[in-house]
């Protein structure tokens, strides 16, 4: 199992963060995201895959002062991504030779979260399959997973009239994707056609749209589980305030504090 961390892009609503720092570089209590998704990888998968774009040297130089720290042995590869100031489908192509080599976990690098959430993933009896909440409050922003009949089927922002009515359930997915290196060539197919036809300012979950309608992917529920996308500058705060607190303290008898307010 590879992991691909999609870390190329500005990051332009998290200014001024990243006026001088790519995304995955900002820390939240004391230590970047980056190295937070690497301290986790390594101990559950066989090698990180990262698509670089905006200030990539930067993020080469963080996982090798990761690597020194930690002696840890788990291969890192770099994609770049040359247009990374267009839409994350381009990313997400970028490493379509790692879909294609071996079963992959697809991440977007700005999360915060902890091993237990990687953990459900990573177990999950279904071959592709995302990570749902339920709990989440709506803004209208938000890349909601809808389900019917127990299985995955569709996947837009929340203000798109399809995430509306018609479905079992609805959450917001995590930004994390298990696919299957036997379904993969079905997903760079429509990865092809998408950019090819001139989507290239799209979202890459708009591919695995098409994908989830044609083929099998189940989810897993994480609504008891802390996280939290870091977009806004009010993320960093919250994530911090709320979500550490509760990655430190994870007893099961504390409410879920992951993205209220977010």
């Amino acid at each position: 199992m590879n992991a691909i961390l999609l870390a190329a892009g500005v990051g332009v609503r998290l200014a001024p963060y990243t006026d001088d720092h790519p995304k995955c570089l900002v820390e939240i209590a004391g230590q970047s995201l980056l190295e937070r998704h690497l301290d986790i990888l390594c101990e559950l998968v066989d090698g990180v895959t990262l698509v670089v774009g905006y200030r990539d040297g930067q993020i080469r130089d963080a996982v090798g002062t990761w690597k020194a720290r930690t002696r840890h042995p788990i291969p890192v590869e770099f994609v770049y991504n040359e247009d990374y100031e267009r839409g994350s489908i381009l990313s997400l192509h970028a490493a379509r030779a790692v879909l294609l080599r071996e079963d992959t976990v697809v991440m977007d690098a700005d999360v915060l979260y902890g091993p237990a959430l990687m953990e459900r993933l990573l177990q999950s009896s279904h071959a592709n399959c995302f990570l749902l909440d339920d709990s989440a409050s709506e803004s209208g922003e938000e890349m909601m997973v809808c389900v019917r009949e127990g299985r995955a089927v569709h996947i837009a922002r929340s203000h798109d009239p399809s995430t509306q009515s018609g479905w079992d359930l609805t959450g917001e997915g995590v930004g994390f994707f298990k696919l299957d290196r036997g379904d993969a060539a079905a997903v760079v197919a429509i990865l092809d056609e998408m950019i090819a036809g001139g989507a290239c300012d799209g979202e890459y979950e708009e591919g695995l749209a098409r994908f989830m309608a044609t083929h099998r992917c189940g989810f897993e529920s994480v609504s008891d589980l802390p996280w939290t996308e870091i977009d806004f500058k009010e993320d960093i705060q919250h994530a911090n305030r709320v979500v550490m607190e509760k990655l430190l303290d994870p007893r099961p008898d504390r409410p879920n504090l992951s993205i209220v307010g977010d």
